[in-house]
């Protein structure tokens, strides 16, 4: 995994790469490890189906992106909760409700799926 570093606030996979914020290295080190295992997930996504059938499912398939983004944000918290992190469902919710993600689950959808992984995840 090569990080490339980006003018832009949000982290993106595109194998063999992790584009990353500028001051991604000034995060706290939990938070940067469960990033990149999200990353992570991503890059054997890619892998497996090839970058550019991975790419156009992603933009074309809103469901499959929920699939995809659903797997990355999962193994991100289940590392915060390992390493005794706090999970913020709220956040979580609106980061996968957001335009970031082209409309892929509605914002009280994505709350009820953040608060039961975190909770979930808290439990174990």
């Amino acid at each position: 995994m090569q990080l490339v570093r980006w003018p832009f606030g949000f982290c993106l996979a595109l194998s063999p790469f992790v584009f990353v914020p500028r001051d991604f290295e000034r995060w706290p080190a939990g938070y940067r490890a469960a990033i990149l295992a999200h990353e992570r997930i991503h890059h054997r996504q890619q892998r497996a189906l090839g970058l550019v059938r991975f790419c156009l499912l992603y933009a074309l398939d809103v469901g499959f992106r929920w699939r995809i983004e659903r797997l990355g944000y999962e193994r991100e918290m289940w590392e915060l909760a390992r390493r005794g992190l706090k999970i913020q469902p709220e956040r979580y919710a609106r980061v996968v409700s957001s335009h970031l993600y082209w409309g892929m689950i509605s914002y009280s959808d994505a709350c009820d799926w953040a608060e039961s992984c975190a909770d979930r995840l808290q439990q174990s």
